[in-house]
């Protein structure tokens, strides 16, 4: 359950930076590195207590982004540049990893241009080969993102999540999330 319903992480500026799992929103609170701002009234129970599902929380410390240096290369960045999509078959509802292009043992690189979003199918088709040698074509090529940040998308929630999230976000981001 924990692992299903989002929390809403702001900055020590009020200042929106993503969505996290309850789980993870609730390790934050515990280990002392944000502070519960909202709750839609969902309670956790253990043995020997019980306390709010938090919906909005807020890190304790200043997160700096270095906006200059563009947008980082990671896992996360490239499940969002790809759009959570497998881009050899352009399914996303099967478990997703990551892919080489041209494989490491060939001489391929860990950078934008080289790895894609896969489902565990199409990886374990293309094993340790590149596409043409296994009959496999791309969805798009990969890039590095010409944009500075990916955009903010509002996951889907329970409607009183929703509603409590309105009120932490500008209407900018309100009007993409709509939008999809």
């Amino acid at each position: 359950m924990l692992d299903a319903f989002k929390s809403l992480v702001l900055n020590y500026s009020y200042e929106p930076l993503q969505f996290c799992t309850a789980r993870h929103a609730i390790t934050m609170i515990f280990g002392g590195r944000a502070e519960g701002l909202d709750s839609a009234g969902y309670l956790v129970r253990t043995p020997s207590t019980s306390f709010e599902l938090p919906t909005v929380i807020r890190v304790l410390k200043m997160v700096r982004r270095n906006r200059k240096k563009g947008l980082a290369f990671s896992k996360k960045n490239i499940l969002r540049r790809d759009n959570y999509t497998c881009q050899y078959c352009g399914i996303s509802t099967h478990p997703l990893t990551v892919d080489h292009v041209v494989p490491k043992s060939r001489g391929g690189k860990t950078n934008w241009t080289n790895i894609v979003v896969a489902c565990k199918t199409c990886n374990l088709k293309k094993g340790d080969r590149t596409p043409l040698e296994v009959d496999m074509t791309l969805v798009r090529l990969p890039r590095k993102p010409d944009y500075q940040f990916i955009p903010f998308i509002v996951p889907s929630g329970p409607d009183s999540h929703v509603e409590i999230w309105q009120k932490y976000l500008p209407n900018k981001i309100l009007a993409k999330s709509a939008a999809f």
